[in-house]
C-alpha cells in the first residue's frame, strides 16, 4: 500500500512543479507497479546515465544509451520506435529531486542512499546543463 500512496504523493508533487511530467511519471509508475524495478534502483541507474524500459518498445533513454554520449542534449521518452516527448535534462533532474524527496519521506529507511543517488544525477547532469549554455 505505501507504494502506491508514495506515487499518489508523487504525481501532486510533479503536477506542483508546472514542468512537463506526465510521461516520466507514466513510466516510473508503471515500472514500479509491474515490479520491474525498484525506485531506489531507478534512480540509481539513472544516476549513472542509464534509461529505463518498462516492456518492449516503452522506455526512456540518458546519455549511457546514445551512440555518442557527449550529443546527449534532452531526456527522451519512448512508445514503440516513436519518441513521444522529450524534457530539457534540467527539468528532468527538477522531476527526479522532487521524486528523491518524496519517496525518502515515505521510506525513510533507504531515503539516505535515494537521496545521494539524486545528488549524483545532479552532479552528473549540471556539468551537462553548463556545457550546453
Amino acid at each position: 500500500m505505501a507504494s502506491l500512496a508514495w506515487l499518489e504523493s508523487l504525481k501532486e508533487s510533479f503536477a506542483s512543479t508546472d514542468l512537463d511530467y506526465e510521461d516520466l511519471y507514466e513510466l516510473l509508475e508503471a515500472s514500479i507497479v509491474r515490479g520491474r524495478t525498484s525506485f531506489p534502483t531507478f534512480i540509481y541507474d539513472a544516476s549513472r546515465g542509464v534509461g529505463f524500459s518498462v516492456s518492449e518498445g516503452f522506455f526512456y533513454s540518458l546519455d549511457q544509451d546514445w551512440d555518442d554520449p557527449e550529443e546527449f542534449d534532452e531526456v527522451s521518452f519512448f512508445l514503440g520506435d516513436v519518441e513521444i516527448s522529450s524534457i530539457p535534462v534540467s527539468d528532468y533532474v527538477l522531476l527526479m529531486k522532487v521524486a528523491a524527496y518524496v519517496y525518502s519521506a515515505f521510506f525513510s529507511d533507504e531515503g539516505r542512499d535515494v537521496l545521494r543517488s539524486a545528488e549524483i544525477l545532479e552532479e552528473r547532469y549540471s556539468k551537462k546543463s553548463l556545457s550546453n549554455k
